[in-house]
Order: structure tokens, then sequence, then C-alpha cells
């Protein structure tokens, strides 16, 4: 099985789409990933202002 990083632009539109109030496993259908995935994204990602992709 391969693995595929979310590409920024990808992490751009989480961003985008989470601030609009869109659920995950709708963001994850429309980006063609598996909810999992972008779970662990969000959990690598969030601080007490929620997601920021550019977050470290």
């Amino acid at each position: 099985m391969s693995y595929k990083h979310l590409r920024p632009e990808e992490k751009h539109y989480i961003e985008i789409e989470l601030k609009k109030g869109i659920p995950q496993n709708q963001i994850a259908k429309s980006l063609g990933r598996n909810q999992s995935s972008l779970s662990r994204e969000l959990s690598r990602n969030k601080d007490q202002r929620g997601y920021r992709f550019g977050a470290i």
C-alpha cells in the first residue's frame, strides 16, 4: 500500500471548509481521501484556534 501526503492546496482546502462548518467526512470525500487520513492531519495540526495547515 502506497502512502501519499496531502498536498498544500488540499490542506488549504481543508482549512477553508472547516471554517465553513463542513463535516470532516464530507471534506475527505470531496478530496477523494480516506476519512482517517483527514483525521490524522487534523490531530497533527490543530491548536487552540483550530486547524491551521501552516501551523508547526
